[in-house]
């Protein structure tokens, strides 16, 4: 599976004329510079530091980092690994191939078996690393970030570490930091390896991935007959691909052996055409491609853009009257799991639930009790509605969809990462049923929600103590209460519940304040909740992130609660700086 070849270059060539101490300062710099967590180890990895540099080559520092991050995989999963391979890939970044390489081969100095596939997209290696063969993955990417920015997860058994299993796999990296010249020799021994990338792996990973995805689709087995229903349909499909390893994957040859028409643009891998995240303007080529492509063939019914590890696929739709639209990252979730908690249903599926994260939409909660399914809510990220939905399914429940409202896909179980092949299947099934799907979008509850990835969502603090910062919250919120009851009164909200989340546990409390999310749920006089808002620090960018979610068409309410959230932590920070001067 792996060919190690002895490098001409010899060792200590990256080394000539940097002192230890610049390059310890250096190291600790860009070190610095990264957010840690189960989601992925992210920064800028462009050499020049900018966000949006576009070139491939990384810094002597960043050379160092990989280092370390191999070594703290191998100290915790690779060491006792014996035959067993990992398996490593990337997303289509240009710094990509320069970190996988540094990876690949210091894993090889330590005498692991290394599979790399190259270019993949996540849920493409995560259904590889599925099989038993593999002693766990290292996929290199940044997600949505912008495309200077690269990453690493770690995992193993189609998922990534969870929060708890990724700790030491910390632990270890910064201490790995604390010594550049002990790093530097690391290097130095593993660049007499080279693991080239496997053309026959990859060709394994595409066709055990379509072989996944048919089973996420058609749980019973019975993928024929829902392909027959499909092809009897006669859809179109279109997709911007914008460079992401989604261009290497199973898309087209899938919906091909479906009878799905497709039209792709912009499907060369790396040439990557306008920003990497999948929403507002860079929804804009696909929108206008869908428009046109429905103006010609009105089998044409919606688009999608991945973002550029391929596990994201927001999307566009087109209206009965040939009109395209974007759709909210909240609806793709909510029909999602209408089409598969109502498949499930069909199907006499007992003890049904469904895992999502805390600022996930009511109106996903009122499809779920019209299909006779309870909610439960994790912290937000992946790792913890996947570990909540393990969770569940331990106590006897049948959890056979998860995921994040407010960021948009699905994960369709058994995947445990989201996946827009899945995505678009949902919403193929749901048209399948008769439905144009701009009837389904129509008959979806009605809420005024924040999207995520809109300027009202997101704030910029100087205080990173975000525990200290929900403390001082947690006080002034009962004074603020008092000040607008009478405001609230008028859209009959009546009184409050604080709810926090941390990890795979929501629980109805105050006080012993987390980095987690936090809730302010507000109640009518019948006890019904009709609105929320939500705050919580991004765990892979610098950013705090707040929404409002309202029942029903009711954008002054919204508007009126964001602003009054965003107020009330600004607030809260400024008092808290204060406090530590």
């Amino acid at each position: 599976m792996m060919t190690i070849k002895h490098n001409v270059h010899g060792g200590n060539v990256l080394w000539v004329n940097i002192m230890a101490e610049d390059l310890q300062k250096a190291l600790d710099l860009s070190v610095s510079s990264m957010i840690l967590s189960a989601s992925g180890w992210r920064k800028v990895f462009a050499l020049s530091g900018e966000e949006e540099d576009r070139c491939s080559e990384i810094s002597t520092a960043d050379k160092l980092i990989c280092t370390a991050v191999a070594l703290s995989f191998y100290r915790h999963i690779g060491c006792t690994a014996g035959e067993h391979p990992v398996l490593v890939a990337r997303d289509a970044r240009p710094t990509g191939k320069g970190i996988c390489d540094v990876i690949c081969s210091v894993l090889a100095s330590e005498g692991m078996n290394v599979a790399y596939a190259g270019i993949c997209s996540a849920p493409e290696i995560m259904a590889q690393s599925v099989k038993p063969c593999y002693c766990g993955f290292v996929f290199v990417s940044a997600s949505h970030n912008p495309i200077g920015h690269n990453g690493i997860k770690f995992g193993k058994n189609g998922g990534v570490l969870s929060g708890e299993g990724v700790k030491p796999l910390i632990e270890t990296f910064r201490r790995l930091t604390e010594d550049a010249r002990n790093l530097q020799s690391e290097y130095d021994e593993s660049i007499k390896f080279t693991v080239p990338e496997d053309s026959e792996l990859k060709k394994d990973c595409l066709r055990d991935y379509a072989d996944f995805v048919k089973h996420t689709t058609c749980p019973d087995g019975d993928f024929s007959s829902f392909a027959k229903a499909v092809a009897s349909r006669k859809l179109g499909i279109v997709a911007d691909l914008n460079g992401s390893a989604r261009c290497l994957s199973i898309d087209k040859t899938f919906f091909s052996e479906l009878g799905i028409k497709t039209c792709f643009v912009n499907d060369t891998a790396g040439e990557v055409v306008h920003g990497i995240v999948p929403e507002g303007d860079n929804l804009k080529t696909c929108r206008d491609l869908l428009e046109k492509k429905h103006a010609e063939d009105s089998s044409y019914f919606i688009g999608y853009v991945p973002d550029n590890d391929g596990d994201r696929g927001n999307l566009v739709w087109c209206d009965d009257e040939g009109h395209a639209h974007i759709l909210m990252a909240q609806e793709v979730f909510a029909l999602c799991v209408k089409a598969t908690l109502e498949y499930h249903r069909e199907k006499g599926t007992q003890n049904l639930a469904i895992a999502v994260n805390g600022p996930t939409s009511m109106r996903t909660d009122e499809i779920a009790r019209k299909c006779g399914a309870e909610v439960f809510r994790s912290e937000v990220g992946e790792a913890n509605a996947v570990s909540l939905g393990d969770s569940l399914r331990k106590k006897g429940y049948n959890v056979p969809i998860l995921g994040e409202g407010s960021n948009g896909g699905n994960i369709t179980y058994p995947a445990r990462v989201r996946d827009p092949m899945n995505t678009l299947m949902c919403l193929v099934r749901l048209v399948c049923k008769g439905k144009t799907l701009s009837e389904e979008i129509a008959g979806l509850p009605v809420y005024t929600t924040t999207n995520a990835f809109s300027p009202e969502a997101i704030l910029h603090l100087q205080t990173k103590d975000y525990p200290a910062l929900k403390a001082v919250y947690e006080r002034n919120f009962e004074n603020q209460w008092q000040q607008h009851t009478e405001e609230l009164k008028a859209y009959g909200i009546t009184r409050y519940l604080e709810f926090r989340t941390d990890g795979i546990v929501e629980r109805q409390e105050s006080g012993h304040c987390t980095s987690g999310g936090l809730k302010m749920s507000f109640y009518d006089s019948a006890s019904r909740c009709i609105a929320y808002i939500w705050m919580r620090p991004s765990g892979t960018e610098p950013l705090f992130r707040i929404c409002a979610d309202v029942r029903g068409d009711n954008r002054k309410l919204h508007d009126m609660l964001i602003n009054w959230q965003r107020e009330m932590i600004l607030n809260a920070e400024k008092e808290l700086l204060l406090q530590n001067r």
